[in-house]
C-alpha cells in the first residue's frame, strides 16, 4: 500500500458539485493536500442557484428528503448541522390525475390517509400500512448507505435477508402488491417520470420516500437548495482546499494503468498521486480517461442516461397554496410547477415571486425532440392553464433546453446521470473506487449510493475514505 508522503503532489478533484466539495472537505480534514478544479465560475453543480432581475432560483426542483443522510455527511465533515437551518415542508406535493382527480401527500401520515380513505373506502388502512412496511425495511438498510459498496454479505448481515424480495423487485410490483389504488400508485411513484424511466423498471427503495417524509420530513434550507454548496464551500476553503474556477479538463493522464495527472482545455498539465472526479461517471471513463478498454466504455455507454428536462423560470404575481410542488400527469409524463415563495416569502419583491415550471424527458425523447421541439413544448406549457390557479400574472424570465443544461453545467450527453433502474441498482451504480485506473475514484450521481443531494454528499465523503484507505498519510 503506497504512502503519501507530504511533499507529494495534491489530490486533485474534478469538479465542484456537491460529491466533489465533500470529498475535497473530507480530506482537507484528514491533512490531504487538496486541490479542487471546477470548469464553472461557482461550485454546486445542479444543485447551484442563480439570481435573475432580482429573484432568486435553485436550479433544479430539489427538496431535502434525507436530512438525516445529509446530517452524517456533515458529522463526517465536521459541519455543525445548525450552520444549515432547514424549514419543514408540511404540504409536499400535489398530483394532478389525467382524469382531473387530484392525490395529494402532506408530511402528516393521518391527514394523507384520511384523505385517501374519503376517496376510496379501505385506502387510508392500506396507505399507512404501506408506508409502516417501507419505512421499516428502510430503516434497517439506513446503515448500508453509509458504506461504500454493499455486498449481498452485508445485506443479509444487515438483517436485509428477509426483504430480499423487496429489494429484487420493481417499484411498480411493489405497488401493485400494497393494493392502493391507481391514483395513489402514480401519486407515489411520480419520482420516476423526473427520472424518466418507466414504473416497471424504477427500483423498489424509491417506495421509502412517502415514509421519509411523513416520519423523518422533507425540508427546504433557509437560502434555498444552493445553501448547501455555499456552505460546503465556505467550509472546505477554511479547511485548506485549493478551489480553482474556470479550469475544464481535457484528460485524465495516466501511466502502466495508474493516474499521473490532469491536462486541461488550456493545455497545462496538473500532476496528482490520485485523483477524485465528480465529472459524469460515465464521461469520465468514456471521455476524459484515455486507455480504458473499448469493451468497459462499451458497457457505460449502453446504460440509459437521465435527462434534466426543460425548465423555464418565471416571476409570478400571486401563490397557490399550500403545495411547493404541485405535478400534471401527462401520458408517460408530467409536469411540475415549484413555488419556493411559499416556503421562503423573503423571496417576494413588490408581491412578484421566483417560480419554476418543469417538464422531466427521458433522453430519447429529449434528444428526438431537438432545441426547436423543446421550445415549442415549454411554449405549450406555458399555456396550460392548471398551473395558473391565483396566479394573477407571470413573466417569462429564462428558458433553459435539455442542451443549454449540456452546455452551461458540462453535462454528458446532455444529461445527470445513469437512469437508476432497478436493474442497475441491484450492480451498485458506478463505484467509488476504480477498478480500471489505480488511484482514481469518483463521487457524485452516478456513484453508490445514489441522486439525492444527501446521496451525493454521502458519495463524497465514501470516495474520500476509499482514497484515504490507499494512500494513508505519511506519518
Amino acid at each position: 500500500m503506497p504512502e503519501l508522503p507530504a511533499s507529494s503532489n495534491p489530490i486533485l478533484i474534478i469538479g465542484a458539485g456537491i460529491g466533489g466539495l465533500s470529498a475535497a472537505m473530507r480530506l482537507a480534514r484528514l491533512g490531504y493536500p487538496v486541490r479542487l478544479l471546477e470548469a464553472r465560475e461557482q461550485g454546486g453543480g445542479l444543485a447551484s442557484g442563480f439570481t435573475l432581475e432580482g429573484f432568486s432560483f435553485d436550479s433544479g426542483p430539489y427538496i431535502l428528503l434525507d436530512q438525516p443522510g445529509l446530517a452524517w455527511a456533515f458529522e463526517q465533515l465536521q459541519i455543525s448541522a445548525e450552520t444549515l437551518p432547514l424549514r419543514p415542508i408540511e404540504s409536499v406535493y400535489h398530483v394532478l390525475q389525467e382524469d382531473g382527480s387530484t392525490t395529494a401527500f402532506d408530511r402528516s401520515l393521518a391527514t394523507t390517509a384520511a384523505r385517501f380513505e374519503a376517496q376510496q373506502a379501505g385506502s387510508g388502512p392500506r396507505y399507512e400500512a404501506f408506508v409502516a412496511r417501507t419505512f421499516k425495511i428502510h430503516q434497517v438498510m439506513k446503515p448500508l448507505t453509509f458504506t461504500n459498496h454493499p455486498t449481498p454479505l452485508a445485506v443479509l448481515r444487515a438483517g436485509g435477508w428477509r426483504y430480499v424480495p423487496f429489494l429484487l423487485s420493481s417499484l411498480g410490483s411493489v405497488l401493485e402488491r400494497a393494493r392502493l389504488p391507481l391514483a395513489v400508485r402514480k401519486g407515489i411513484s411520480i419520482w420516476t417520470h423526473i427520472a424518466g424511466q418507466p414504473v416497471e423498471q424504477a427500483p423498489s427503495p424509491m417506495a421509502f420516500v412517502p415514509g421519509l417524509f411523513h416520519h423523518v420530513g422533507s425540508f427546504y434550507p433557509v437560502g434555498g437548495m444552493r445553501a448547501i454548496p455555499e456552505l460546503l464551500e465556505k467550509t472546505a476553503r477554511a479547511a485548506g482546499v485549493n478551489i480553482s474556477y474556470g479550469t475544464k479538463i481535457a484528460r485524465i493522464c495516466t501511466s502502466a494503468g495508474a493516474v499521473t495527472g490532469v491536462e486541461t482545455t488550456a493545455g497545462e498539465f496538473i500532476p496528482a498521486q490520485a485523483i477524485i472526479s465528480n465529472a459524469a461517471g460515465i464521461g469520465t471513463y468514456t471521455e476524459l480517461t484515455q486507455d480504458i478498454a473499448p469493451k468497459e466504455k462499451q458497457k457505460l455507454e449502453a446504460l440509459p442516461l437521465q435527462s434534466p428536462g426543460v425548465c423555464v423560470y418565471l416571476a409570478v404575481r400571486g401563490l397557490n397554496p399550500p403545495y411547493y410542488i404541485r405535478f400534471k400527469l401527462r401520458g408517460t409524463g408530467c409536469t411540475a410547477f415549484v413555488q419556493p415563495g411559499l416556503m421562503a416569502p423573503e423571496l417576494a419583491r413588490e408581491g412578484w415571486y421566483p417560480a419554476r415550471l418543469i417538464a422531466p424527458l427521458d433522453h430519447a425523447t429529449a434528444a428526438a425532440l431537438g432545441p426547436a421541439g423543446q421550445r415549442e413544448l415549454m411554449d405549450e406549457l406555458l399555456a396550460d392553464p392548471w398551473w395558473q390557479d391565483n396566479i394573477q400574472e407571470y413573466r417569462v424570465l429564462h428558458r433553459r433546453t435539455t442542451f443549454e443544461w449540456g452546455r452551461e453545467f458540462n453535462l454528458y450527453h446532455d444529461s445527470m446521470n445513469p437512469v437508476m433502474t432497478a436493474k442497475f441498482m441491484r450492480q451498485g451504480r458506478i463505484a467509488h473506487r476504480s477498478l480500471l485506473v489505480r488511484g482514481l475514484y469518483l463521487t457524485g450521481s452516478a456513484t453508490h449510493p445514489g441522486q439525492w443531494v444527501s446521496f451525493c454528499a454521502i458519495s463524497g465523503v465514501l470516495a474520500a475514505n476509499c482514497l484515504a484507505e490507499d494512500f494513508p498519510r505519511h506519518a
